[in-house]
């Protein structure tokens, strides 16, 4: 077993303050607490800054320097200096243990094999895909799959793990979310986010794919927390919205999968109309501008 490892916290946060406040206490109530937390803050208002003021554990507090997720999570972590560094959304509610769980499984990789662990989201996991789903997936990755839990293929599609994937801690993965994750900081210094703008979509899955092509990425299985998803402005023009994943999806299909033409702008088209059928058929709020936005 090696020496523990020290990590360091990164929060971007945009108008978030309540919501900021009840991740700040899970983390200052966990039972292996960060080395430093460093908050990077887009509001327009005080509020943000009031709620760190009053952070039952040490924060430093950074204005951002352009409204962006990817953007304010780089330059978060350009003051880190421990070995480990965590990002974790501003919507979070992390269990005592959980931390801990994830530095102990890097500390056990006395061979620095392993790039990034991603924390668990209570409630959420990728289904086993059947029927015409599982046609299309294959399809989409060129390859068979029991799951493709875990997997990142065709037209920037990722997949969350089924958990059935191992029957260990640790899910092996192509792609890691940002929501609660760790990196070893020399490696997401070499890669860093993208400079995706605002909402930032599959930032995650640029970067962490960039590390997996040299170490190894993997979901924690028993190390958890809650996504409380709180609404945020980014997410309110569901038009513009659309419009972002598919042009982040292009980018990470063709510079993360290495699809090149004609297949990058078939499976494209593929994924689009893929998307277009479920929000037909989901009928959820705004789901005409949502529609729209894919197409334009």
């Amino acid at each position: 077993m090696s020496a523990p490892l020290a990590y360091s916290l990164v929060i971007a946060t945009y108008e978030r303050a309540e919501e900021l406040r009840t991740a700040l206490a899970s983390i200052a109530a966990q039972t292996r607490p960060p080395a430093a937390v460093i908050v990077v803050d887009s509001s327009a208002d005080e509020k943000t800054l009031a709620v760190v003021k009053e952070a039952p554990l040490p924060v430093r507090y950074e204005r951002a320097i352009k409204p962006s997720s990817a953007v304010q999570r780089n330059q978060g972590a350009a003051l880190v200096t421990t070995p480990l560094v965590a990002f974790v959304d501003d919507d979070v509610f992390v269990p005592p243990d959980s931390f801990e769980k994830i530095c102990t499984s890097f500390e056990a990789d006395t061979e620095g094999r392993i790039g990034g662990i991603a924390a668990r989201i209570d409630g959420m996991q990728h289904s086993v895909p059947h029927g015409l789903l599982r046609c299309y997936y294959r399809l989409q990755a060129g390859y068979p799959h029991p799951t493709y839990g875990g997997k990142l293929f065709g037209a920037a599609i990722n997949c969350l793990p089924t958990y059935t994937e191992s029957t260990g801690d640790l899910i092996p993965a192509d792609w890691l979310n940002s929501t609660c994750v760790f990196y070893r900081t020399p490696l997401y210094a070499r890669e860093k986010f993208p400079e995706f703008e605002g909402y930032s979509f599959l930032e995650d899955v640029h970067l962490s794919a960039r590390i997996g092509r040299t170490h190894q990425l993997y979901f924690h299985s028993t190390a958890t927390f809650e996504h409380r998803d709180a609404p945020s402005t980014f997410k309110r023009n569901a038009r513009e919205l659309a419009r972002m994943r598919v042009r982040h999806q292009r980018v990470v299909a063709q510079e993360i999968v290495g699809l090149r033409e004609p297949v990058l702008t078939f499976k494209l088209l593929l994924h689009r109309l893929f998307a277009s059928v479920n929000i037909l058929r989901q009928r959820a709020p705004r789901w005409t501008e949502e529609l729209l936005g894919i197409w334009t």
